[in-house]
């Protein structure tokens, strides 16, 4: 039976490794990252693309495409690395921000893919109001809604811990800002450092979504992928799948690399792992 969850490495392009990161992805040409994913037994990558040099999609998918990679989903933290914000003081940031989101709209449509949208938004506005700044964000969203649809991408808002973002920390806030936008192109997606730090619980977090995520961060709170960990691990894994079943959760999980050493075989690892619990 084929799997309703494909699993993704993180990649990005190699100049990725200057950037000091918060997890270790892979990283490559299309081709080199496309083919360790499918060799270390991923179905793809999520992949994360220099705002200011987005890659040509034809060219792009024909290089990934001769791996048998997939790329179902493009992260746009890359944003927030490189000093931009999609809500910021200085409306000149925020401009560019903004049009190097729709970049990554434009070049996620050609793949019918999914663009994460979580620390591209920032951390806030100094002194600025929370319900000043969500009405900003809504402002921002609807904007960035209307071209996914014209692209043919679907954004997803994702719901970060205070340290990363002072906006949209919980999936009931996400889903609230999810249900005032109103657009088939604007949905949320989860992540499990978030549902482990920040929900009352990780189930409820995941029912707060309404089986609407379609996308999924997997990583312990160490940032260690699922299943490779020596000592006993944060998280029942077991118990998230189970809980993401019953919700009927389909669609694309992402997992990270180790941050030391060989990457291959912990990938491995965790990947048989992670497709014994996700087998429906």
């Amino acid at each position: 039976m084929t799997s309703k969850v494909k699993f993704c490495l993180f990649a990005s392009t190699p100049d990725m490794e200057e950037l000091n990161f918060v997890v270790k992805v892979l990283t490559g040409t299309p081709a080199e990252v496309g083919e360790r994913a499918v060799k270390w037994g991923y179905d793809g990558i999520e992949f994360m693309p220099n705002p200011e040099r987005v890659p040509d999609p034809e060219v792009f998918a024909q290089a990934l495409g001769r791996t048998g990679a997939i790329m179902p989903v493009v992260n746009s933290g890359r944003i927030a690395v490189q000093g931009m914000a999609l809500l910021h003081e200085d409306r000149a940031v925020q401009r560019r921000a903004i049009e190097a989101f729709k970049r990554f709209l434009d070049f996620a449509g050609y793949f019918g893919a999914r663009v994460g949208l979580g620390m591209a938004r920032g951390m806030g506005i100094p002194g600025v109001s929370k319900e000043e700044m969500t009405r900003q964000a809504e402002e921002v969203f609807r904007e960035l809604a209307e071209h996914a649809e014209k692209a043919g991408a679907v954004i997803m808002l994702e719901p970060a811990e205070a340290e990363f973002t002072s906006l949209f920390n919980t999936n009931a806030e996400v889903m609230a800002m999810v249900e005032r936008i109103g657009s088939p192109n604007f949905s949320l997606m989860l992540d499990t450092h978030q549902l482990w730090a920040v929900e009352a619980s990780i189930e409820q977090g995941i029912r707060a979504a309404k089986g609407q995520a379609r996308h999924i961060h997997l990583y312990e709170p160490s940032r260690l992928p699922p299943g490779v960990s020596p000592e006993k691990e944060a998280l029942d894994w077991p118990h998230i799948a189970q809980v993401l079943k019953e919700d009927g959760f389909e669609g694309s999980a992402s997992v990270v690399l180790v941050p030391k050493g060989d990457p291959e075989p912990v990938a491995r690892q965790s990947v048989a792992y992670l497709r014994r619990l996700f087998n429906w």
